[in-house]
């Protein structure tokens, strides 16, 4: 239930009082993440309100199609800028932003709004919006503008039913609520295309993606010990598939149909020697105990965690070295 009604008017009133806002994307972005910023902005901008959106990674080319994508910036100059009001969508902790430093040269005081949905969320901001019942962040910003009454438009809509889509896996996981469907409904009665968002964000896989995730499939191993299923893709699969990063994300939930162990993990190999930690579970499991162990975390049935070091496969044993 959203019962954060004072919260809501905080941010509503910092928003006011501010004239230069910063609306901040984590790392390696997804549909939500993207979606809640975008259509922040664009309502910000509506009041008359300076603003930029930032993520230090570039946008996926999957979701170049979103109204307003071209505004989103990576350029590390914003910085130099004053902003009164820091605004941060769907980041589970302040690491997942890398901007820490940025920050920390920033000319001005301001005031930081940390608007989230993952359990395992710190409440690292002056002002916490964290919602561990939503489907999404994106849903939590439907939530937030309906209390606000404002005048919607599609352009918002389809940015903000692109995150519930997404992080839902097409309404289809476990995140997936009363609530979440019928925020798409809504969206798209207020003019969201529901076709568009599903067909470029869940429905257009590339050559490059398809031949990478063969890779995946053909290595998936099960532990038995911990009733575990997981796969790995290091750089030079990347490589030889001319494939990105971008292009494995969806796999942890494609292979969450397996009946076959009570985790699902997929291990992935970033350009920065990082290795990126992907898990899923339909069990009463709780994941963000287990990424915790890594300085990760997420939801129950989904989370994450980095690990420095490299993937290294031999005498059947896959190894972090």
């Amino acid at each position: 239930m959203y019962n954060h009604k004072n919260i809501s008017q905080s941010i509503k009133k910092s928003i006011i009082q501010a004239d230069k806002i910063l609306i901040v994307s984590h790392r390696r972005p997804d549909g939500d993440t993207l979606g809640a910023n975008l259509a922040l902005g664009i309502y910000l901008k509506k009041l008359g309100k300076k603003v930029t959106s930032f993520c230090v990674d570039s946008l996926p080319q999957s979701l170049a199609f979103l109204p307003n994508s071209h505004l989103l910036t990576s350029d590390h100059l914003i910085f130099r800028e004053k902003y009164d009001l820091i605004i941060v969508v769907d980041s589970s902790n302040y690491e997942l932003t890398a901007i820490k430093e940025l920050l920390s040269a920033l000319p001005t005081k301001y005031t930081l709004i940390n608007i989230d949905h993952h359990v395992s969320n710190p409440q690292y901001g002056d002002i916490n919006l964290v919602l561990t019942d939503s489907s999404s962040t994106c849903e939590i910003i439907y939530r937030l503008l309906k209390d606000w009454s404002i005048v919607w438009d599609k352009d918002i809509a389809s940015n903000l039913a692109c995150g519930i889509i997404t992080d839902t896996g097409g309404l289809k996981n476990a995140a997936t609520s009363y609530h979440a469907i019928t925020a798409v409904a809504d969206l798209i009665a207020k003019g969201a295309n529901i076709h568009k968002i599903i067909n470029f964000s869940l429905n257009k896989p590339r050559l490059s993606q398809l031949k990478l995730w063969g890779r995946a499939l053909e290595r998936l191993r099960k532990s038995k010990k911990y009733n575990l299923v997981y796969t790995w893709l290091g750089q030079e699969d990347y490589r030889d598939c001319e494939a990105t990063e971008a292009d494995s994300e969806g796999l942890s939930n494609f292979l969450h149909i397996l009946k076959e162990a009570e985790i699902i993990m997929v291990l992935r190999e970033s350009d920065n020697n990082m290795i990126r930690g992907s898990i899923r579970t339909s069990s009463d499991v709780d994941l963000t105990k287990l990424a915790g162990l890594f300085g990760g975390g997420g939801h129950k049935k989904a989370a994450g965690f980095d690990l420095p070091g490299k993937l290294v496969y031999d005498n059947n044993e896959l190894r972090i070295v």
